[in-house]
């Protein structure tokens, strides 16, 4: 039980370092989604490089939140939600 206590401070140190690394490699939390009108030869890639993310995790976010596929053909005049801001990573903490 003594050396229990004795490695207790590291454990929690430890545990919170574990926590943190884990939110920091989590999807970033995408706001601000406005609607976007596509122009000819836009892709989802072209419209994830304007938000200030990763464009991976941004071109799946959209996908997701307009429901669509990541290999479809994006036609011009379609309307798509964007996100245009990313939430850090600390905001998801809860204490």
């Amino acid at each position: 039980m003594l050396k229990l206590k004795q490695y207790a401070g590291w454990l929690a140190i430890a545990t919170c370092l574990i926590s943190l690394l884990m939110l920091r490699f989590a999807p970033p939390v995408l706001t601000g989604w406005i609607e976007v009108v596509v122009a000819p030869g836009q892709t989802l890639w072209s419209l994830a490089e304007q938000c200030p993310a990763n464009p991976w995790d941004v071109v799946n976010a959209i996908a997701v939140h307009n429901h669509i596929s990541l290999d479809q053909t994006l036609q011009p005049g379609e309307v798509l939600e964007v996100p245009t801001k990313m939430s850090p990573f600390w905001t998801r903490l809860v204490f």
